[in-house]
């Protein structure tokens, strides 16, 4: 993009946005001449929008909005700046031609032309289960093995093994050390140090390789969550990826990234062969918000590894100030990571932490939190405003309950609600079955997920004698929508397929779980009804990764809790049944409390955030790295614009709590 510079590196601007005024520091990235702009950014100092007044600079200068790329790690990240171009005055037929996407969704886009858009997608662990242990079984049978004293070969069922290998599989793509490096190399023990993983390790991830694509890159069998980025890289750097592809934009001429602080390699080779183009390229970050290092994320990439081709001049800049709060919270950030963080804010910001206790259902959490939305909601404030962002979701079982109860709307984000996650759909399930009452759950879609969830966790066998020529796949969806089509037909579904379909070690545990619904009541019966089932070893037999399994566990604890509540099962499973009614009406109002993750949030702002739960184990928790934690911390405060509220266990408070002061 040329322009006449102004004499101080940059051209007067000709778009002039509505609604803001841009600062000095925004103005000059708006307008700046050199070709290649690379911008750090505190937390709430409008990344976004600046990179939307970039966009929009362009276009008021001639440049084709189709001609103007921008790309991001998350499609939260992907909606906000289309977003911040609305806001700032560019009119909505012109949003929609920029071409706006997630790494992840653009190599989708290409590899679909190359490939012919059929390759399915496995976007979960438990999807990817079978490939990860046929390839586990292939490296245990070859004969050619040279350095068998060296393998360790997992125990057939050990999810944790799966687990472990597709932290390094992502890592491993994400990084692009093999394609890289070592892509010729014989695959040997010192390889495997080199690269920071176990020979078993590499060995598998080149037999899964193997299996996902057995003829080329162009023809994979399936692709994982992030293989899209990872196969497009590696046709790029094997200098494969077929010339004039439609849905390459060879004719780019501006080039953007949003949160490049979560690049990784892999994306960086995506990056670099886009800049071939000779365009413009603008890429704003914070170092502080890495929170995906696992799949290889690094800030290297915004601090400066981008690589100088051509006539390129690397110019770097900073958003310093924070628009999103006040001096108040900016001095506890500041204090919080240890950096300079400034407020230009207009608007004073409140922060304010409350203590909470365990045993005083009054002084609760979630009582708390329900008061401070109806205090909210009484000064005439949109409900929209405000968000609720957990550390872990099973944090919102009482939670939820809490905001049932009170009639709030609210809309979840990062996670489902407790009432539709499996585990908890299971145990609605045995209830229906041990009550007969399936037809009461109204929803077709509930009931199919609540047989799904049968099939899920107990690894169900459907037997239907003249159908042998069916595949196993055919007869579940037979079987399951014969019982979404007629509820009262649930329990000789149970009896005949479910009992019948699986091992007699879980038969019995079924058994054994309907029998005490069906026979006790009284306080702790869901308990009980746990002891007998042993859903935590059903867990450990499906989801692959650990943290998973701990969310397990916390959603039953809450739901224990809640049960306790109710005389009878029957009681028990009708209240879930009518909460599950009354979340679908609350789902209709204008305005809705948002209750989220905290990293599903980033990219976004509140007027009012409350963190809730901030107890020692809780956040930080035990499963992530101390500096990611840290991040996620970092994240979830910064969201904030006029309210922080931080809800701390009074006894045992997170050590973040004190860091803010």
């Amino acid at each position: 993009m040329s322009a006449a510079s102004n004499g101080d590196g940059a051209s007067a601007a000709k778009f002039i946005p509505k609604n803001i005024a841009p600062t000095q520091e925004q103005l000059a990235i708006q307008t700046a001449v050199d070709n290649t702009i690379l911008v750090e950014a505190n937390a709430g100092a409008a990344k976004t929008t600046t990179l939307a007044l970039r966009m929009a600079e362009s276009w008021s200068r001639g440049v084709p909005p189709a001609n103007c790329m921008a790309l991001t790690y998350t499609a939260t990240a992907r909606d906000a700046l289309a977003a911040a171009l609305s806001k700032i005055g560019v009119p909505a037929a012109v949003v929609r031609q920029f071409r706006i996407e997630t790494f992840e969704s653009f190599a989708r886009a290409v590899l679909a032309e190359v490939d012919g858009g059929v390759v399915p997608t496995r976007p979960t662990a438990e999807s990817l289960k079978a490939t990860v242990w046929d390839a586990i079984e292939a490296i245990a049978k070859d004969e050619g093995e040279r350095c068998r004293a060296e393998l360790q070969i997992p125990s057939l069922g050990d999810n944790s093994a799966v687990e472990s290998f597709l932290r390094v599989d992502h890592s491993l793509k994400g990084r692009m050390l093999l394609a890289l490096d070592h892509g010729d190399s014989p695959i040997t023990p010192e390889l495997a140090a080199s690269l920071g993983c176990s020979y078993t390790h590499l060995r598998v991830f080149k037999a899964y390789e193997q299996i996902r694509q057995p003829w080329h890159l162009d023809y994979p069998t399936f692709r994982g969550a992030f293989d899209a980025t990872y196969d497009l890289a590696a046709l790029i750097l094997k200098d494969e990826l077929p010339a004039n592809l439609k849905a390459w934009p060879e004719r780019v001429r501006v080039l953007l990234v949003d949160e490049m602080h979560d690049m990784n390699q892999a994306m960086n080779v995506i990056l670099t062969r886009l800049l071939e183009a000779n365009c413009f390229f603008c890429g704003v970050g914070d170092v502080d918000q890495v929170i995906y290092s696992a799949a290889g994320a690094d800030s290297k990439f915004l601090q400066g590894e981008i690589k100088r081709r051509g006539t390129r001049r690397i110019k770097r800049l900073a958003l310093t100030s924070s628009f999103r709060f006040d001096a108040t919270l900016a001095k506890a950030v500041s204090r919080f990571k240890r950096k300079p963080c400034v407020s230009g804010s207009a608007h004073a910001t409140k922060v304010a932490t409350h203590g909470y206790a365990d045993d005083a259902e009054a002084d609760s959490c979630e009582n708390q939190i329900v008061h401070a939305i109806r205090q909210w909601a009484s000064s005439r404030e949109k409900l929209s405003g405000f968000a609720v962002l957990l550390r872990h979701p099973s944090q919102s079982v009482a939670l939820e309950n809490a905001l049932l109860a009170a009639s709030i709307p609210y809309v979840s984000r990062g996670f489902d609600s407790y009432l539709m996650r499996p585990e908890i759909l299971l145990i609605r399930g045995l209830l229906a079955v041990a009550t007969d009452r399936f037809d009461s759950i109204d929803d077709p879609q509930t009931r199919r997920k609540v047989v799904e969830a049968f099939v899920f966790f107990c690894d169900v066998n459907i037997r239907a004698a003249g159908l042998d020529h069916l595949s196993q796949r055919e007869l579940l969806k037979r079987a399951v929508d014969a019982v979404c089509d007629n509820p009262l037909i649930l329990r000789d579904f149970f009896e005949n397929q479910v009992l019948k379909g699986v091992t007699p070690m879980v038969a019995n545990r079924l058994r054994n779980a309907v029998r005490v619904v069906q026979s006790e009541s009284g306080p702790r019966l869901l308990a009980r009804v746990m002891d007998a089932l042993r859903l935590d070893l059903l867990a450990i037999g499906v989801f692959v990764e650990g943290e998973r399994r701990e969310e397990v566990q916390g959603n039953l604890l809450g739901l224990m809790q809640l049960a306790d509540r109710f005389a009878t099962p029957a009681d028990f499973f009708l209240s879930l049944n009518e909460s599950e009614v009354k979340l679908r009406g609350l789902r209709v109002a204008p305005a809705r409390v948002v209750l989220a993750h905290v990293a599903s949030v980033k990219g976004l702002e509140f007027d009012h955030v409350a963190l809730p739960y901030l107890r020692q184990g809780e956040f930080p928790g035990p499963t992530g790295t101390p500096l990611e934690e840290e991040n996620l911390f970092y994240v979830g405060i910064t969201r904030a614009r006029r309210f922080l509220s931080l809800y701390a266990h009074r006894e045992l408070p997170s050590a973040f709590v004190g860091r803010l002061h």
